[in-house]
């Protein structure tokens, strides 16, 4: 694992490289940043400004950050289930129900290309395993989109199962759950 690699909560500050990583994780493409392509694109202006706002889905206030020589590289999305239609609100009602109320939803995991295969998104994803933890949450749980093989493959490693198969935005996905180890359980054997 990267030791030089550090996991910090968002900062407002953060929000143009965190609005390229959210679009990539929604559109299912590794991206570079700067990125290669033009990105003057509406849907990752509004994620920017989203990122900045408190309350809502694409908040600061929901995000893990992983940094690498005081550069953002990549990002962990996730809230409690209960919360989502409140945060969804906040946004506008084209966003689709996806989350349990019983469970943790990791929403979007992203890194930069030339920063992967270096142990981030598993990063990443044990500290949402710890909030989980911390909100008192059982089980996480995500959405993959089904040819997403990488992501897929993560997954499983870090013990995620395929529990059905879904359509969200007009795409097929997979949706994946952990059981979460009770750490009162753990600590009182």
């Amino acid at each position: 694992m990267n030791e030089d690699i550090q996991i910090r909560p968002a900062r407002p500050a953060d929000a143009e490289r965190a609005a390229v990583l959210l679009y990539s994780a929604y559109n299912h493409i590794q991206m570079t940043y700067p990125p290669q392509e033009d990105l003057s694109h509406t849907f990752i202006r509004h994620l920017e400004h989203f990122f900045r706002e408190d309350g809502n889905r694409f908040s600061y206030q929901y995000i893990q950050i992983a940094e690498q020589r005081s550069a953002v590289v990549g990002l962990l999305l996730s809230f409690g289930g209960r919360d989502e239609a409140r945060l969804n609100a906040a946004i506008g009602s084209w966003l689709e129900h996806e989350a349990h109320d019983d469970e943790w939803y990791v929403d979007a995991l992203a890194v930069f290309r030339d920063a992967g295969h270096q142990g981030i998104g598993s990063r990443l994803l044990q500290t949402a395993e710890q909030q989980a933890r911390q909100q008192h949450y059982l089980k996480i749980a995500l959405n993959v989109a089904l040819g997403n093989k990488e992501a897929l493959s993560l997954y499983q490693h870090q013990h995620y199962v395929v529990t059905q198969e879904t359509f969200l935005y007009q795409r097929q996905y997979v949706r994946m759950v952990k059981t979460l180890e009770n750490v009162e359980q753990r600590d009182a054997t």
